[in-house]
């Protein structure tokens, strides 16, 4: 079926990151590809690019005869690596010149992006190959059907930086594997590898590599000879369902245990142990 691709990429100057791009969308059809474009990082996404989502994916929704989107990685590296981390000592520490929490600010760009992807008016597959890290898995998350190459791997990494993970992906990860095995993939920031994410739920199909995006591509070609309605339909069912099982979550609570890591001693030494790859000492303040 004929197609419409759009890429949310970092744009880049003197090899600093300095925003990103929304590329117009290329051509037109029932099928919509939003492409994470930063192999050069693995496909981290920066907090420009977060803010680009929600352009990116209006733009593919403003096509009459769309049916489906997928999210790939781009290159044959990585699904994505996660948040940019390098970004992080200038974008999630400390206090912008308004004196608003660059933390919040941060975490806003990233929860734009996931509802413009979870809201989607069609069904949104992520298409995951190699590495799918953190924020990586994120995105993935609030996609509706999440496929893996058998190459995929799964990590879950907040504690190992010193950083809570977002109530929204978190909520998300619980729906999908149980309490207890969240638990287990936060607390440790294990790698499982694709048949593991397949057993505990993570992902709906593991498929050799090499078929992944014909796979996908028959799927999305099924999604979209059926009839839409009903799709959309069934969409916001199971959407309202799974919202109202978390409707009791504290969340005045969750921001402020979030706020404590954000604004900790731990937060800043994860940061600069990732940089200086080294292995973090933490101390619980």
């Amino acid at each position: 079926m004929a197609s419409i691709g759009i890429s949310v990429r970092p744009a880049v100057i003197d090899s600093e990151v300095i925003d990103s791009e929304v590329i117009d969308p290329v051509g037109h059809g029932t099928i919509g590809t939003l492409t994470i474009d930063n192999p050069g990082r693995r496909n981290a996404m920066n907090s420009a690019m977060y803010l680009a989502v929600p352009d990116a994916m209006a733009a593919l929704a403003a096509e009459p005869d769309l049916r489906c989107i997928v999210i790939r990685g781009a290159g044959d590296e990585a699904f994505s690596a996660g948040s940019d981390i390098s970004e992080f000592p200038n974008r999630r520490m400390g206090r912008a010149t308004d004196g608003s929490s660059k933390a919040e600010g941060y975490d806003n760009a990233e929860h734009e992006a996931w509802a413009a992807i979870a809201n989607a008016r069609v069904p949104v597959i992520a298409a995951i190959h190699g590495p799918c890290r953190g924020g990586g898995i994120a995105i993935a998350l609030h996609a509706d059907i999440r496929i893996a190459g058998a190459d995929a791997t799964f990590a879950v990494p907040p504690a190992s930086l010193g950083l809570a993970y977002p109530i929204e992906a978190t909520e998300r990860l619980v729906s999908l594997v149980g309490p207890a095995t969240a638990k287990s993939l936060l607390f440790t920031a294990r790698v499982v590898d694709a048949e593991a994410a397949l057993r505990i739920g993570l992902v709906q199909e593991v498929v050799p590599e090499a078929e992944l995006n014909a796979h996908v591509d028959r799927l999305t070609d099924q999604i979209a000879r059926l009839a839409p309605l009903s799709i959309n339909a069934a969409k916001v069912q199971v959407n309202a369902i799974s919202a109202a099982a978390g409707a009791a979550v504290d969340l005045v609570n969750i921001k402020a245990h979030a706020r404590a890591c954000y604004d900790s001693a731990d937060f800043k030494e994860g940061v600069a142990a990732f940089m200086q790859k080294r292995r973090p000492h933490f101390r619980g303040l």
